[in-house]
């Protein structure tokens, strides 16, 4: 059974994942500098895969630990893979060659990485179906297609996100260009959000353990934002505000109550205040701990190819992140219910989980005809049921970026590389 008792008892969760963006940046596992070493190892480990590479266009089928072969390296990834889990659940290695290798090879050493810390799954989508943003695929492409609040025609846009997981155990994203204004990323710890929100307005926390719709790509279900494992005690989140919003205008779903979206939309605004947002710069990689952590980000400046005076930010040469999503292998069981089994296609935890195939198996519907019809005749509007608007959402940047507490730290700066890199 989804959800808690009406007298059940709501605690603080608190620990070491309960940061804030000024902890965070703190911490050295966010920001770390990979060695000399390390570097010439990911070389020769991309040298050693490529000849049994298969490749999609730029994008790399498979790579295995065979395939690349690690050792120092892998002692550094073992360390962020118990940070991830057990610690903050969010790393950053800092400094990444991305200037060094094409997309494709790139993407090879991403996914060689990836490798070590656990199952790389093919990413979903319930909304821009796209495959060059990742859908099915093991690596994305985020970039800007087009400029736009709401994405049109499968084309990704240089939109605002508030804060969301994905559906996936770890969410990755090394950045390879950045644009000339805006696309500031924003993570913020879930478990922080929580217990302030516990503070200040505990009736609505409770609804959050409730079932919340929400679209996905096989129709629609019901989870949890917030849940704990009868057995283990591990926390773990889930919320797509705009796949909340979006079941919404699908038939027969259940409208949420004004409560529901005051308390969704609390989030933001907690998550923003407490959390850090940063300008990913090119090289830097990080990993997200989607049970621990939200992310997202602010719009940035778009132009369409035949505006030569700004063309370096077009798709082409503008805003660049590559994408995967991974399944470690020390990842926690989940809540095991029905509808977790459903979305997950399995609540072990260290499985292969998440992604596009639990999807896939239950069969792929296409998007409701009545929340295209939604957006096509101005009656929904992206993230237009929440009440609050945050700084950074105009796609045409008319407004000043959103300050967050933490952004007034000094930019991210490389950690020492000899930061611990195994518990």
């Amino acid at each position: 059974q989804m959800g808690i008792s009406q007298d059940a008892i709501v605690k603080q969760i608190g620990g070491r994942a309960a940061w804030t963006g000024k902890e965070l940046h703190k911490n050295p596992y966010w920001g770390a500098v990979l060695s000399e070493d390390e570097l010439n190892e990911l070389d020769a480990a991309l040298r050693h895969a490529l000849p049994d590479v298969e490749f999609d266009g730029e994008v790399p089928q498979k790579v295995t630990q065979e395939m690349f072969p690690l050792d120092v390296m892998k002692r550094r990834i073992n360390g962020l893979s118990e940070e991830l889990e057990n610690g903050s659940g969010a790393v950053m290695i800092a400094n990444m060659p991305v200037a060094k290798y094409s997309i494709a090879h790139l993407s090879v050493i991403y996914l060689g990485i990836c490798a070590y810390i656990g199952h790389v799954v093919h990413q979903s989508s319930a909304g821009l179906r796209s495959k060059s943003r990742g859908y099915g695929q093991p690596v994305g492409h985020v970039r800007a297609e087009m400029k736009g609040k709401t994405p049109k025609d499968g084309k990704q846009s240089n939109n605002y996100f508030r804060l969301h997981t994905d559906r996936c155990d770890v969410i990755s994203l090394l950045s390879v260009r950045t644009a000339s204004k805006g696309g500031e990323a924003r993570v913020s710890s879930a478990v922080a959000i929580h217990d302030a929100m516990l503070e200040r307005a505990p009736e609505l926390v409770r609804l959050l353990y409730q079932p919340i719709p929400r679209i996905w790509e096989a129709g629609v279900t019901s989870l949890p934002i917030f849940a704990i494992h009868p057995e283990t005690g591990s926390f773990t989140t889930q919320i797509s505000p705009s796949y909340i919003e979006n079941a919404q205008y699908v038939n027969g779903v259940r409208k949420l109550s004004g409560d529901e979206i005051e308390a969704i939309d609390l989030i933001e605004e907690i998550g923003l205040e407490l959390g850090h947002q940063f300008l990913q710069m090119p090289g830097q990689l990080t990993f997200l701990n989607n049970h621990l952590v939200y992310h997202g980000r602010t719009a940035w400046k778009f132009c369409e190819m035949e505006d030569l005076q700004n063309c370096r930010d077009n798709v082409e040469n503008g805003r660049l992140l590559l994408r995967a999503w991974v399944s470690p292998f020390n990842s926690r069981a989940l809540p095991p219910t029905p509808e977790m089994h459903r979305l997950w296609g399995t609540v072990e935890g260290g499985a292969p989980r998440g992604g596009l195939d639990p999807a896939e198996k239950e069969g792929i519907v296409a998007k409701p005809q009545e929340l295209i019809d939604a957006y096509a005749t101005g009656k929904a509007d992206y993230y237009g049921i929440y009440s609050r608007t945050f700084k950074g959402e105009d796609v045409d940047l008319l407004d000043e970026p959103y300050e967050a507490r933490s952004s007034n730290m000094p930019a991210d700066e490389p950690r020492s590389s000899n930061m611990p890199s195994a518990p």
